[in-house]
């Protein structure tokens, strides 16, 4: 039985998609930077500007992690699975996750970053 509250559980899961995100979206940053684009600067201040987003959204995950004694650590990927551990007002657990399925969910979570652009008509 699962020692955190369903608020502690969204948080721990927002957590590790924001955090992945974010890696994901620094990768692909430094690979824009190198290409020679027209419109290069401008791609690269809205890549800039989600990152500062997403930096935003993780300092309210992690300041409610603090005031929970909230802890995580990557622990195993065996390629299909990612294994994060975590410690919680003096409980630990294991959380386990397909790779597949936080692929998915942070693809979705940088997606609705870009949804708001509106398309020419």
């Amino acid at each position: 039985m699962s020692k955190l509250t369903y608020e502690e559980q969204e948080v721990l899961r927002h957590y590790i998609i924001v955090s992945l995100s974010r890696k994901a979206l620094e990768k692909d940053l430094l690979e824009l930077e190198k290409m020679p684009l027209k419109f290069q600067e401008h791609y690269l201040v809205l890549i800039h500007s989600i990152l500062n987003k997403m930096s935003k959204e993780m300092a309210i995950s992690k300041k409610f992690m603090t005031n929970h004694s909230m802890n995580i650590f990557t622990k195993k990927n065996d390629g299909l699975f990612s294994e994060y551990h975590y410690r919680c007002q003096g409980y630990e657990g294991v959380k386990r996750m397909s790779n597949v399925h936080i692929k998915q969910q942070a693809s979705n979570y940088i997606k609705r970053f870009f949804m708001p652009i509106s398309r020419p008509n």
